[in-house]
């Protein structure tokens, strides 16, 4: 997390407005660092899967290191429907679906935090508590959870494995639920090994690095574009790099 980034998020208002000018004019300069690492790793034939997708924001990320591979992002949140709309006809080879990623295909409700009549979208989850653990770790203004309201709405969500794709990177941003993507996506994991950037968080943490221990992944963190095997820190914020050890073309690169 970059110094401005952390002066925004200590008030509400500049948190909001810093929101809509990133995602719509300076995520060209502002983005998740650990995305550069799409430099270095190619599949022509395989696409990006960018799991909570959001608002889009992350594919446009993506798209500032891979113009060729195909994204597909998911979504289980249906109001931001019009944005990824409007962002499919914005860059190429871009789908989006609008449904969530887990280990069981269901119904269930997403919990999504509002400030006044502005949503706080990014910070929704499904369940109450990994929500506001989303809020305290990424609003730092005082008392933020007296401040803000949650709405549900249902949503559906299905496990990857049902879907037969072929990813070669896949971005898991789902605030807390993490682990439970990664265990509805066994059979992909195993047969494609793709390369894995997750938002590594406290609360599943030891869930998300016993998985990728039994499928045999190292996680490191990626910074200054160079990879170093991860060593866990609580309240440390940033995105894991996991690499299957049978990755050896991937890891040469860095070692």
């Amino acid at each position: 997390m970059n110094l401005l980034e952390k002066i925004s998020r200590k008030n509400i208002y500049i948190y909001l407005f810093s929101k809509y000018i990133y995602q719509n004019y300076l995520y060209r300069f502002f983005f998740e660092e650990e995305f550069r690492i799409l430099k270095y790793i190619k599949d022509k034939k395989k696409i990006i899967l960018d799991i909570g997708s959001n608002s889009g924001v992350s594919a446009k990320s993506i798209r500032l290191f891979n113009s060729h591979n195909k994204i597909v992002s998911l979504e289980p949140n249906k109001n931001l429907k019009s944005k990824l709309f409007n962002l499919k006809k914005k860059i190429p080879l871009f789908n989006y679906f609008l449904f969530g990623a887990l280990n069981k295909k269901k119904k269930i409700p997403l919990f999504i935090p509002f400030f006044k009549k502005y949503s706080l979208d990014a910070q929704s989850s499904i369940k109450l508590e990994y929500v506001l653990d989303s809020l305290k770790r990424g609003i730092f203004e005082k008392n933020i959870l007296k401040k803000v309201f949650i709405k549900k709405i249902n949503c559906e969500f299905k496990p990857i494995d049902h879907l037969k794709l072929n990813p070669f990177f896949v971005k898991v941003d789902t605030e807390g639920s993490e682990h439970l993507v990664l265990r509805g996506m066994t059979k992909t994991v195993r047969k494609k090994k793709p390369v894995l950037m997750i938002e590594k968080n406290d609360i599943n943490f030891n869930l998300v690095k016993n998985f990728l221990i039994k499928h045999d992944y190292n996680i490191y963190s990626f910074k200054n574009e160079k990879l170093k095997i991860y060593k866990f820190k609580s309240k440390e914020h940033l995105n894991i790099i996991c690499i299957h050890k049978s990755q050896k073309k991937i890891l040469k690169i860095f070692f």
